[in-house]
């Protein structure tokens, strides 16, 4: 599970510098960069649902 999640740390981390380059949001086809911040709000969904999960399991 802790692997799972530094994936998605990295994956969270490669995607915020991404979209916050001003060139690629304006290069970039509009339809792309919106499922690129719908995946990166899933990885963010994800790697909370996992921290919360590794917590549990650590407080037992």
């Amino acid at each position: 599970m802790e692997k799972k999640l530094g994936k998605l740390e990295k994956e969270i981390l490669s995607t915020s510098k991404r979209l916050s380059k001003p060139e690629f949001v304006k290069k970039a086809d509009a339809l792309f960069v919106e499922e690129t911040k719908n995946n990166l709000a899933e990885a963010e969904k994800q790697a909370e649902i996992l921290r919360d999960r590794l917590l549990q399991l650590k407080s037992n």
